[in-house]
C-alpha cells in the first residue's frame, strides 16, 4: 500500500506540474535559451528574425563575382554557376565546403568554387549582423557557439542545466549535428536527457538532419531500450490493411 501511495502522489504531482514544463521546437528552444543567457549569448534583442537570405545572398553575389572576376576575360564560372554556389553554401551553413587545400592550378576549377562560396558566406554574415537580421539557423548556431566559448561556455551550460532537471527530445532521428551538440554539450552526463527516435522514419535530411548525430547518441547513450510491440494499431487492424494492401507494391 505505501508502494501504490506514492505511485499516486508522483502521477499527481506530474499532472499538477504538467502546464510548468516548456515544450518547444528545437529552434524556439534555442531562442529562448539566448534570450535566458543575456550576455553570455550571442543575441540582438531587437534583431528581424528573416526565414530567407535569397536577396541579401544575390547582392554579395554580384558585388563578389564582379570584384573577383571583371577584369578576367575567362572567369572560372559564369554569374548563374556563382549564385547557385552562393545560394547552396549560405543555405547549408553548417555543411563544411570541400575540397580544401587544392592550389590555384586545379583544373577542376573547384578550389575557386570554395574560396568563392567561403567568401561569399562571410560577407553575407557581415551584411546581415550589420543590417540586424537573424536567422532560424543563427538560433542554433549562436547557442551552440555560446555553449562552445572556452571562456564563457561552462557558465552558459551550467545556466541551462539550472533551469531543466529532465530535457525529452521526441523524433530524435531528425536532429542536425548541430542540435545534438547543443544537447551533448549541455545536458548530456548532467541531468536525464531522453532521446526518443527512430532512423527508419528520418524525413529531414533536406534540413540537415544527419543519422550519424543519432548514432553518435546511442553510442553515448548509458541506456539504450527499444519497444518491441507495435502500439499503434490492433491485430485487426493489421490483418485488415494485408487485405487491402497485400498485393500493392511501391513505385517510383
Amino acid at each position: 500500500m505505501d508502494e501504490l501511495r506514492r505511485r499516486r502522489a508522483r502521477v499527481s504531482r506530474a499532472l499538477a506540474d504538467f502546464d510548468a514544463a516548456t515544450i518547444a521546437t528545437t529552434h524556439e528552444f534555442c531562442l529562448q535559451m539566448l534570450d535566458g543567457l543575456g550576455i553570455l549569448g550571442d543575441r540582438e534583442p531587437h534583431a528581424t528574425i528573416v526565414e530567407h537570405l535569397t536577396d541579401l545572398t544575390r547582392e554579395v553575389t554580384t558585388d563578389l563575382y564582379l570584384r573577383r572576376y571583371a577584369a578576367n576575360g575567362a572567369p572560372p564560372m559564369s554569374y548563374d554557376e556563382a549564385l547557385d554556389v552562393a545560394n547552396q553554401a549560405v543555405e547549408a551553413v553548417h555543411a563544411r565546403l570541400v575540397p580544401a587545400g587544392l592550389g590555384s592550378d586545379d583544373p577542376s576549377g573547384s578550389s575557386e568554387r570554395v574560396r568563392f562560396a567561403s567568401a561569399v558566406r562571410e560577407e553575407v554574415e557581415r551584411r546581415k549582423r550589420a543590417a540586424n537580421l537573424f536567422t532560424y539557423d543563427d538560433m542554433l548556431t549562436r547557442l551552440r557557439d555560446a555553449l562552445a566559448d572556452p571562456e564563457y561556455g561552462p557558465a552558459a551550460a551550467e545556466r541551462l542545466r539550472q533551469r531543466y532537471r529532465i530535457v525529452m527530445v521526441d523524433e530524435f532521428q531528425d536532429t542536425d549535428p548541430v542540435q545534438w551538440e547543443i544537447l551533448r554539450r549541455a545536458f548530456h552526463q548532467h541531468c536525464m536527457l531522453i532521446l526518443i527516435g527512430d532512423p527508419k522514419q528520418a524525413i529531414y535530411a533536406f534540413r540537415g538532419a544527419d543519422v550519424f548525430s543519432y548514432l553518435d547518441a546511442m553510442d553515448q547513450a548509458d541506456q539504450v531500450r527499444s519497444l518491441v510491440v507495435n502500439r499503434r494499431s490492433d491485430q485487426a487492424l493489421v490483418d485488415a490493411l494485408d487485405v487491402l494492401m497485400g498485393d500493392a507494391a511501391l513505385r517510383r
